[in-house]
Formats: C-alpha cells, structure tokens, sequence
C-alpha cells in the first residue's frame, strides 16, 4: 500500500476537511460517495517537484482496489484520506467551492472514497504518534522530522508500522460519516484515556480499537442502569477491540518466532475448513479459538520457553491471553449469534478487556507487546 503526506494550510480556507467531508456526507449514496481534495501549488514554490516522476508512476497505478492512503495534516490535527484516483484533469464541479472561487492553483486532484480522523486539536500526539511512525523514502529515509526538514509535499512516506486505516468489516461503511460525531464520543475518548489508558497506551492502540471502545463506553454508561437492555452490541464492540489487539500481538509473536526457526512457519491450522500455515498468519486474521489452538502447539510453546526470556511475557503468552479467550469467547459467540446480553456478563467483559478493578488485558497487550 502506498502513503503520501500533505500538509494543508487553513490560510487558503478555514475549515477545509469540514468542507470536503461534507460533500461526501451529501451525495446520494454514501457508499460510491466521492470528494475532490486538490493539492494547492504554493506562492513561494517556483521549481518543479523534485520526485515528480516517481509521483507520476505511483498515481498511475492507484484504483479503487489498490487505494492510496493521503495523510492530511495542519500539525494540530491529522487526517487520513482513502484516495482511488489521482488527476490532473479539472476536478472543480466534484471539489469544494473555495477552491475556484479562491482562484487557487490546484496542481493535482486526489479523488477521496472515504476519510478518518486519527487525531485532533493534539500537535504532542500527532507528532509524537502518528509522524513518528513515518519515514521518508525519497529524503534519505530518515524518521519524518517536524523541523527543519526541506520537504516538497505530497511526500512519499512508508510507516514503520504499518496501518490500513479503511479495513472494515462492512464493504457499505464509511468512516467520514462519523469523522465529526457528537461531543459526547470525544468526551468519552478524553475520558478513556483519563482515566483508563493513559495517552502512551490509548494511541498505541489501532484505529480501529480505539473506536470500537469509545462506541462500547458510549452505550454502556447511557444504558447500565437499565435491568432489562440488552447488552449485546456493547459486548461486540469489547470483543472486536479484543480481536484485533490479540491477533497484532501475536502476529508479532509469530513474525519473531518465525524468524528464530523457519520451520514454525510450517505450521498447520484451519479457519472455517480453510487451511492455512503459521507463515499465513500476517496476512489472515483467525478466530479467537484459532489463537487458542496455536498457543497450545507443543511446538509454537516450546519456541516461548526458548525464545522469549522475560518471564511475565512468557506467563502472559501461555496462560494469560488463554484464560482471556476462554473468558470472553463463550459470551462473545452467544451475542454474535444473536442472544440477548445481560448486564451482568457484559460487566465482565468491559472489566477484563478495559481494566475495571483489575489489569486490562488491552493495556497489558500493548505495555508486554513492547518486550517481544
């Protein structure tokens, strides 16, 4: 996947995301909605970009199959687009009107299927957690540099860890349609990393998790004082940021494992009657009863007993993460198959996965991750 970063300047207008998402929010059919978001030549750029033929190359080869993620950034906030076309064809009657009405130059069009916010209003935590992230192939390299850099935007940049922000479980989803929800998400999210995660931890979880949590508290505290709610999309919600902290974890497990002994990456296991090897594992995200079996491997344990030296890793991996599973599955499976979720069990759930008078299994996820 392929990552450019553009950094948008509010002097050419106020409030150009809100500009651009609303034309999205208003179309017919927000599924094949589309937006034009135009890279504006800047006054004091009289030189030709220095990469412009390697840009050239990589619009070519963008479609709807293989998106291009445009990361949009004014430093204090930081959004990212899912780009299926690149032109320099007029694109004004698909754009905003501020870009023709402004008279801007516009150099390049980047026609937008969907768009998310990774953060907002927080310069420390777009710095420091998603730039950070980024390296810049055509300038040397290095680890993005906020300062003193000599960058000519869009700039190509790869992530040392790589994130597909649009991955869904729905093909009709559009993140835009919740880019600016309600105050009370954002109070939920502040609250969460208040007095649940911490800054460091909250946005070391994926994208996907953090917003999966947020939707789980928001339901949750709205409706715990009702006997009779049920329950069960809060506890889909809790399971899929679960789901997805796990198999990230141990991917990276794998990975390593792999790496010490190739002959893991033989592994056998199924999904669903699909088979699959321990070397698929990166790309193919199993059940939770798949992560289950594969920790039982005598194999797969006796490379943790030799390759992982740090104890409570080690306890983690065999008998944490298991005992985990073994709680939340049973009630996880039951609400996807559409059984009504009491309180009671949904209680347990947001304990064990979020930290309620006990350790958090998302927080010990990302804090032990960090020892593989």
């Amino acid at each position: 996947m392929q990552h450019l970063l553009i950094l948008y300047n509010p002097y050419y207008q106020k409030n150009v995301i809100e500009e651009h998402v609303s034309i999205l929010i208003n179309q017919n059919s927000q599924s094949s909605a589309t937006v034009a978001f135009g890279k504006v030549r800047s006054r004091l750029r009289d030189y030709e970009h220095p990469h412009e033929e390697k840009l050239q190359s990589l619009y070519r080869s963008i479609s709807r199959t293989n998106y291009l993620q445009l990361f949009l950034t004014d430093y204090s906030s930081i959004y990212v687009a899912k780009v299926i076309e690149v032109t320099q064809k007029e694109c004004w009657d698909l754009a905003p009107a501020y870009y023709r009405e402004k008279g801007l130059d516009v150099e390049t069009w980047f026609i937008i299927s969907d768009i998310r916010r990774i953060v907002h209003n927080d310069f420390v935590q777009v710095r420091d957690r998603v730039l950070a992230n980024f390296t810049t192939p055509n300038f040397g390299g290095h680890h993005y540099a906020v300062y003193g850099n000599s960058y000519v935007y869009p700039l190509v940049v790869e992530m040392d860890n790589e994130i597909d922000y649009f991955e869904t479980d729905s093909e009709e989803f559009r993140y835009f349609t919740e880019i600016f929800k309600s105050e009370a998400r954002l109070k939920s999210k502040q609250s969460l990393i208040d007095y649940r995660f911490g800054e460091e931890v909250f946005y070391a979880l994926h994208p996907n998790t953090q917003d999966a949590l947020i939707s789980a508290e928001l339901e949750f505290r709205e409706n715990k004082n009702d006997p009779l709610y049920d329950f069960t999309a809060v506890v889909i919600h809790l399971s899929k940021a679960f789901e997805k902290e796990v198999y990230l974890f141990l991917r990276t497990l794998f990975i390593k494992l792999i790496e010490y002994d190739h002959r893991l990456g033989g592994i056998e296991y199924s999904v669903q009657g699909k088979g699959y090897t321990l070397s698929d594992y990166k790309n193919h995200k199993p059940n939770l009863g798949t992560h289950k079996y594969l920790l039982k491997n005598r194999h797969i344990q006796q490379a943790i007993h030799r390759y992982v030296s740090n104890p409570a890793v080690k306890y983690f991996i065999l008998a944490t993460i298991p005992d985990t599973i073994n709680t939340i599955q049973p009630v996880r499976n039951e609400a996807a198959h559409g059984e009504t979720t009491p309180l009671s069990k949904c209680v347990t759930m947001r304990n064990r996965i979020i930290g309620i008078g006990e350790h958090g299994i998302l927080c010990e996820l990302v804090g032990l991750g960090r020892e593989i």
